[in-house]
């Protein structure tokens, strides 16, 4: 993909098409959204505005067609967070403004794609009926298929800006993701808002539920950071990654979510991997 990047930076005009063309395919809307946060990253809001005019003409298309707004969305959302990203270079401000975001987004997805969550609606209602399940009431299931797209298109616009990262850091600054990713750790307190967001949440219910499964992602994210920054400080390397993964998905399986959360929280306290002596400096001490 690194061709593609290249491509993309030489003229505006090469964003457009890219955005516009991967734009026109619905699974792919990713692509567009992370050619958009590139020329954010790189060249600035002014650059890409032009860009986002341009490659909303198709996601626009495919809302009037289909009644889905996830291309749309998400391209906005790229749009503000990779300007966030630039003027703060933080990908905590990042984390943190994509939960928010998610939250606002429940508001404007049953104006937006009501369709679509009508469909969602009576497909989940016909296969829990078809599965003997007791089928919980219409309106509980529509606000947690809202939730649940709201959060996704926060989720895939977050991870269509890492890819804009990693290209330009690619181009413009290699290994510069890798250890922005290593260094990543949410101030006290963002952790306290993100955690207070979780405590309302499960506390209240309802519709106030949207406040912890928005904070959720962006907690998670540092947890993943700080244990791949620990190994690389250990330099452990892929094997100890793949046994990390295997365990969590497969032993500690619905936990897992769970542990990464408080290792985010402990970690904005007491800065684990600052307490954690590197390989080579184990070696030179010894």
């Amino acid at each position: 993909m690194s061709g593609l990047a290249k491509w993309v930076m030489k003229k505006r005009l090469n964003a457009i098409i890219g955005v516009m063309v991967f734009g026109l395919i619905p699974v792919m809307f990713w692509l567009a959204a992370a050619i958009l946060g590139l020329v954010v990253l790189r060249k600035g809001v002014k650059e890409g505005i032009p860009v986002l005019a341009w490659g909303c003409l198709p996601a626009l298309v495919l809302w009037i067609l289909q009644g889905d707004a996830t291309a749309l969305m998400v391209l906005i959302d790229v749009m503000l967070l990779s300007y966030l990203l630039r003027v703060t270079m933080s990908w905590s401000w990042v984390l943190l403004a994509g939960s928010f975001l998610a939250v606002i987004s429940t508001l404007l997805q049953p104006l937006l794609m009501t369709d679509v969550l009508n469909m969602a609606v009576t497909l989940v209602q016909k296969v829990l009926s078809n599965e003997g399940v007791e089928v919980p009431d219409r309106d509980l299931i529509f606000s947690q298929a809202v939730m649940a797209i709201s959060i996704f298109q926060v989720v895939i616009a977050i991870l269509s800006l890492f890819l804009a990262r990693k290209w330009q850091a690619g181009l413009y600054n290699p290994g510069g993701l890798r250890a922005e990713f290593h260094q990543l750790r949410l101030p006290i307190a963002f952790s306290l808002v993100l955690g207070g967001m979780i405590l309302i949440g499960e506390s209240l219910g309802g519709s106030f539920s949207i406040l912890s499964q928005a904070a959720v992602p962006a907690l998670v994210l540092p947890g993943l950071a700080l244990v791949h920054g620990v190994l690389a400080k250990k330099e452990i390397g892929i094997v100890g990654l793949i046994a990390f993964y295997l365990v969590g998905f497969f032993v500690l399986n619905v936990y897992f979510a769970n542990i990464l959360v408080a290792l985010c929280v402990i970690d904005s306290f007491v800065d684990i991997r600052s307490r954690i002596q590197g390989k080579a400096s184990n070696s030179s001490d010894s």
